[in-house]
């Protein structure tokens, strides 16, 4: 047990010369000085210098990747975490095509060693596969968050604009109202007063019967009791029979003859009771 355990240390005290050598050598070329490995404290331990080491391969950064494999072995403290620095050493020189160092290497190092190095590459790639998920897994994670921002977002603008347009219906339709209140009162200003309304129609005769209820519900109730829809002409004849015009008062307003005005009111005896429109 003595004699492994003083073989053991004897080839890891060499393969600390042939790394510390190949380590000056590649600061020597790339004209940086070495840096100094200290025996770190607490977390600072070969766990962590190796998964630095992945992180740099990562990244592209085959140095720093070398630079922390090599204290990850130096940190080692048992066979299975050697195994693995050394691994992951010589498949980095191997990636950096540093074939005198790798060659080195491997004529020191045991066969379980060298059968490791050969699972690194699947190690390697898993690793990746596992870091390239949880970048996935995040980017996913991003994005419905931005889309649930969004939904939300867009959901309160579309409640926001619906309010706007039905209050501006509701304010729109108040001015309609008034306005037609407003132009059924000059209707029927105009008929009291025997003013031309020839050119009066379908709009002027639709105000003055939103009005009249107002005004005067007995003649919008007689007007409703007609049998069939009356035209233009006819609701305004009625009106100006309600209001007691005489047929050459109708014909001047009408812009017509009186016979005319007969003919108007023959047709609309067909539709109601002309009787009912005289106040007594």
């Amino acid at each position: 047990m003595r004699r492994e355990s003083r073989t053991a240390t004897r080839m890891k005290r060499m393969i600390m010369l042939i790394l510390t050598s190949c380590l000056l050598a590649a600061c020597q070329l790339s004209g940086t000085a070495p840096q100094r490995v200290v025996a770190d404290t607490g977390s600072d331990s070969a766990a962590i210098f190796q998964n630095r080491a992945y992180e740099e391969m990562f990244n592209g950064s085959l140095a720093k990747a070398e630079t922390y494999a090599y204290r990850a072995f130096l940190m080692s403290r048992d066979t299975t975490l050697e195994c693995d620095a050394l691994s992951l050493l010589c498949y980095i020189y191997y990636r950096e095509g540093k074939q005198e160092e790798l060659q080195l290497l491997m004529q020191t190092i045991s066969p379980e060693t060298y059968v490791s190095i050969m699972d690194v590459q699947s190690q390697v790639e898993q690793a990746k596969a596992r870091h390239q998920q949880q970048v996935f897994i995040a980017a996913i994670i991003l994005l419905v968050l931005l889309l649930t921002t969004l939904g939300f977002w867009y959901l309160r603008r579309t409640r926001a604009l619906t309010r706007l347009y039905q209050q501006r219906v509701a304010t729109v339709r108040q001015k309609l109202e008034i306005s037609e209140t407003k132009v059924g009162i000059d209707v029927l200003h105009a008929i009291i007063n025997n003013q031309n309304i020839s050119q009066m129609g379908k709009r002027e005769e639709q105000a003055v019967l939103k009005t009249l209820p107002a005004v005067d519900a007995a003649l919008a109730e007689a007007l409703s009791k007609a049998a069939s829809t009356l035209t233009p002409k006819e609701t305004f004849f009625c009106i100006m029979e309600y209001y007691g015009k005489t047929d050459r008062q109708k014909a001047r307003s009408f812009c017509c003859s009186e016979q005319a005005v007969r003919s108007t009111k023959s047709r609309l005896g067909k539709k109601m009771d002309i009787s009912v429109l005289r106040v007594e």
